[in-house]
């Protein structure tokens, strides 16, 4: 361990998955309980297209990114509250038209860009401003959390019940948006655009089959997710003869996804089981 602590770029890995940890939960559970946990793989591929529409400008690619996966998901809501068009096809349509964008305008790029990268992540690409920008974000979020739970709760119940208690419902609808759309962004070096999601969803997934208790879920899902992406980190660390050849993010969707079958195999045992022990 203390092997890794003396590299600059491990121990920026390993702070980065600390913050995604503890952020990636929080939002996934509103995510999750609203039953849209697709839109987190439609705006990681937002973000794919802001990056690649940064890279393409060479104007401020952060900003750019950021601005663009802003506005790209307030017009996914507003598009998937509508009456008009179906979510699915709204999702389907700005999830594949983003990945053609990003991948046509990195390769009218000057700039010479590791597509890999982006859509895997990297320990090399984090930068200590990476860090910076996570830590940012993750105060944002805990801060906007701590104000918002109550609202996004009754949201994720019951959304007609919250209407009628005068709650702003577009407002915090867009206001989760906005937040998830931000740390996607900023997680990208590390875990990269196609896995992001994984760590918003999965995670909760398997808290949800640990405990029915809203608030626990969310404590057992930043658990989780903090055992998984640190071990994803270190294991990534460990197993390649480079920090490159094995990206952190897919030993830890490997990971998350194992430990999510276990809990799973074992819950249905002890339901056949229980039902077999009534007969």
């Amino acid at each position: 361990m203390l092997e890794i602590l003396s590299h600059d770029f491990m121990v920026r890995a390993l702070i980065g998955s600390v913050l995604l940890s503890v952020t990636a939960p929080i939002l996934g559970m509103f995510v999750v309980s609203r039953r849209i946990s697709l839109v987190g793989d439609t705006l990681s591929h937002l973000a794919f297209a802001g990056i690649a529409i940064g890279v393409f400008l060479d104007f401020f690619p952060l900003l750019t990114t950021i601005t663009f996966s802003i506005i790209a998901s307030l017009l996914l809501l507003k598009l998937m509250q509508s009456n008009t068009l179906n979510s699915d096809a709204v999702l389907a349509v700005f999830f594949s038209s983003s990945m053609a964008v990003g991948t046509v305008l990195l390769s009218l790029s000057e700039r010479i860009i590791n597509i890999n990268e982006i859509l895997f992540g990297s320990l090399l690409w984090i930068t200590n401003a990476d860090i910076i920008y996570q830590f940012i974000v993750a105060i944002s979020i805990i801060a906007v959390t701590t104000f918002s739970y109550k609202k996004w709760f009754m949201l994720s119940i019951d959304q007609d019940l919250s209407r009628i208690n005068n709650t702003n419902v577009n407002f915090y609808d867009n206001l989760l948006i906005v937040l998830t759309s931000i740390l996607i962004v900023v997680s990208v070096r590390m875990v990269g655009v196609l896995l992001i999601s994984s760590l918003l969803v999965l995670p909760i997934l398997i808290a949800l089959q640990l405990t029915n208790n809203f608030r626990n879920t969310i404590f057992i899902a930043i658990g989780v997710s903090l055992l998984c992406s640190l071990s994803g980190v270190t294991s990534s660390y460990y197993l390649s003869s480079h920090p490159s050849i094995i990206p952190p993010s897919g030993l830890i969707v490997i990971i998350l996804s194992a430990i999510f079958t276990i809990v799973l195999i074992k819950n249905n045992l002890k339901i056949d089981n229980k039902f077999e022990s009534n007969f």
